[in-house]
């Protein structure tokens, strides 16, 4: 059997312990405990299946694995500056291996996530808006389980989509966003995140409604495109305002949203991408996972992993 050697940049966007826990390892992931995944046999390997549920009565399920050593080094090679475990080798080896299906589904959520979804954490790949979402989806649910009504509300890609297209209006697209990604309860958000991509590049927004700002993360940002970032970073926000202005919302009047009067901030001495890395989705989500409550956006990426 040919020997097939492939490395990621996943581990600082989606851990592979997220995906499915390792009898292994004692980490349990925040996505592990709120998305279903799919047991399957490996080989010999034995894939286990645990239900349980959780405080907040959500049911979800927890997956062991053991791989074979000789199939996680023929499927998966890394490389020691990747400073992976040997489970999360096991796992990367089960999520990015060619000789497994790619239609099968890893995730099971409001966002489905494929074998094929996660090639895109391949170097030098595009970050594709699916695993943007996912990570959204992973990030709403570990603040609710903090509390039902989450203070952080964390936007999927198709959000800003919708803001900076002109074909939609708030109020036709409110109930793609409620429920999953926001709740009825606005009177104690503080902040809310939300990505956008243009030409193929991620950059972050974080309404900070405590500082009244809008708080501009990007990892290669371009001078000539500073104002237009600004501009699109207001844009959003009139359209954040205009939605939580919706009926729908009128017994939680006690906060006045006027989230598009913020002005517009990119942290000074932000850490930037490697040129031509492709990146920009890996240290977006990164922000979204670090970044939620602090005003440190100062975050560290391992270019090997």
């Amino acid at each position: 059997m040919a020997q097939q050697i492939t490395s990621t940049n996943s581990s600082s966007i989606l851990d592979p312990t997220i995906v499915v826990q390792s009898s292994e390892s004692t980490k349990t992931s925040d996505l592990t405990s709120i998305l279903s995944i799919q047991p399957k046999k490996l080989f010999h390997s034995d894939i286990t299946r645990e239900a349980t549920t959780p405080p907040n009565g959500q049911p979800h399920v927890r997956v062991g694995a053991v791989l074979l050593k000789w199939w996680t080094f023929i499927a998966f090679e890394s490389i020691p500056s990747m400073m992976l475990t040997d489970s999360q080798a096991d796992i990367a080896a089960y999520i990015f291996s060619d000789m497994l299906d790619p239609s099968e589904e890893l995730v099971i959520s409001y966002e489905k996530g494929y074998r094929s979804t996660f090639r895109c954490l391949v170097p030098e790949r595009c970050v594709e808006s699916r695993v943007i979402n996912l990570v959204a989806l992973m990030m709403t649910c570990v603040f609710r389980r903090r509390n039902e009504d989450p203070i952080c509300w964390f936007m999927p890609e198709h959000f800003a989509r919708y803001a900076l297209s002109d074909e939609y209006t708030p109020a036709e697209v409110i109930f793609d966003f409620l429920g999953a990604y926001m709740s009825l309860k606005i009177s104690h958000v503080i902040r809310v995140s939300i990505p956008i991509c243009e030409e193929l590049h991620w950059y972050f927004i974080i309404v900070d409604f405590t500082s009244r700002r809008l708080i501009i993360l990007d990892s290669l940002p371009c001078v000539r495109k500073h104002q237009q970032c600004k501009r699109t970073s207001i844009k959003v926000a009139t359209y954040l305002e205009a939605m939580l202005d919706d009926h729908i919302f009128y017994d939680d009047k006690s906060k006045v949203v006027d989230c598009s009067t913020f002005w517009p901030i990119t942290p000074f001495g932000l850490p930037t991408q490697k040129n031509r890395s492709n990146d920009s989705g890996v240290w977006t989500t990164s922000w979204m996972r670090e970044c939620s409550l602090q005003d440190d956006f100062n975050i560290q990426i391992n270019d090997s992993t």
